[in-house]
């Protein structure tokens, strides 16, 4: 009368204890605070392009600009919170979701860092 044993699972199946909630919000502030000010600068280049009064607004350049732009700003807005999760949770899709809109981010902060300092 045994039944079927359930045999463990692999190490790397069992889900972690959750750390405290304070260790994502610690990590999501300190990814906000890394890149609140790239956000303005990108919002106000893109800004400054785009509304160029010297040419049409209408260029596929422009529209391009604008389409791109605002999907790096969806990446330096969402990666603050998903690396919080992330640090939370311990769990391998949310480090994925973390880095697939953390390294857009730090693409941005690259471009900007060099930007500023060539026109220094």
């Amino acid at each position: 009368m045994t039944g079927p044993q359930n045999p463990a699972a692999p190490r790397r199946k069992q889900q972690l204890p959750p750390r405290p909630q304070v260790a994502g919000t610690v990590a999501a502030l300190v990814g906000w605070v890394v890149v609140i000010v790239p956000i303005i600068a990108m919002a106000l280049i893109i800004f400054a392009a785009v509304t160029n009064p010297g040419s049409s607004i209408a260029t596929v350049g422009k529209i391009a600009l604008i389409v791109l732009g605002a999907v790096l700003l969806f990446c330096m807005i969402a990666s603050p919170h998903l690396l919080g999760q992330a640090v939370i949770h311990r769990e391998r899709a949310l480090w994925k979701a973390a880095l697939w809109t953390g390294v857009p981010t730090v693409g941005v902060l690259l471009y900007l860092a060099f930007r500023w300092l060539l026109n220094s």
